[in-house]
């Protein structure tokens, strides 16, 4: 999610979960997954909002605010979806560049990924942001993943994560029709899964659902997982605090879990859907008491 984005509805979860395979019961551990699980660290993601590099003169904390990510850790890696590392953020975590829309693969925005590519050995690539709520088709998605990802794997030796889709019946059914329409040879390295709650919903029940959607697309797809997105939208902070932590905490113990990151990191309110006591970020720059434990200065 960034400031321009539209705002999410995101619907019942059992809904989504007709979509999937009945096959498995229990979560699949890979040779990806297990090298994963070997490298050890933190898990969490920095969603860096792509706004904030822009607000640095406007907002001197900023800057201070990013270098103490250094110090962190809980950080594994930074993304702000876009395909230039911010240089704000301290080089000690890996950047994971985001090719977000189709304007993304082509002039400055793809030179800037080439750059990254070239600079950084191993350097995973995301692949478009909830196409399903942006009039990107499943048959347009798979031929540029065939035509303009994929060879990315071939000659800079990147990996490549899938579309990052909402948890939605609409979300889990793009992702399927996605994946439907690759071989065997051309499927991504990973998925990126996003979730958000449903305000109207008690906490316990949504933490339920969240692992539990992710369960599914675990087994269904067999795939090593990012969560690419995730939030409370209760305006509650304990229910918000309660739900991270403890969703926290379990994508920690699930070995089949890469990264995964919690929204949002910056200084104003994306969009009304978003509640104000996720914000990771106050209005002066400085990390909240939520985004002090999220990175690691805090219990």
């Amino acid at each position: 999610m960034v400031l321009f984005r539209s705002i999410r509805h995101v619907t019942c979860l059992a809904t989504c979960l007709l979509l999937a395979s009945p096959g498995q019961t229990m979560p699949v551990e890979t040779s990806n997954t297990l090298s994963e699980r070997a490298s050890g660290g933190g898990k969490r993601i920095i969603l860096w909002e792509t706004s904030l590099t822009s607000q640095l003169n406007i907002i001197p904390n900023l800057l201070g605010t990013a270098s103490t990510l250094a110090s962190s850790n809980t950080i594994k890696s930074v993304t702000n979806w876009e395909t230039k590392r911010p240089s704000e953020v301290p080089n000690k975590f890996p950047y994971r560049p985001m090719v977000r829309t189709p304007q993304h693969l082509s002039g400055d925005n793809w030179n800037n990924l080439i750059s990254t590519l070239s600079s950084q050995k191993d350097t995973i690539v995301h692949f478009y942001n909830e196409p399903e709520r942006n009039g990107i088709s499943e048959t347009d998605a798979a031929t540029v993943w065939k035509e303009k990802m994929i060879p990315l794997k071939q000659k800079y030796g990147a990996k490549l994560v899938a579309p990052g889709c909402a948890s939605s019946p609409e979300g889990s059914q793009w992702l399927q029709t996605w994946m439907s329409m690759l071989s065997e040879k051309e499927k991504p390295d990973y998925l990126n899964l996003h979730f958000y709650t449903l305000q109207s919903n008690p906490v316990d029940l949504e933490i339920e659902n969240a692992k539990n959607f992710f369960t599914d697309k675990n087994n269904t797809y067999q795939l090593p997982i990012f969560g690419g997105e995730l939030a409370s939208t209760s305006r509650d902070k304990a229910q918000v605090e309660k739900f991270t932590k403890e969703v926290s905490k379990w994508l920690d113990d699930q070995v089949w879990v890469v990264e995964y990151g919690f929204f949002g990191v910056s200084t104003k309110l994306a969009d009304g859907f978003v509640s104000p006591a996720a914000q990771m970020l106050d209005a002066n720059g400085a990390w909240t008491s939520l985004g002090k434990w999220w990175i690691g200065k805090s219990s």
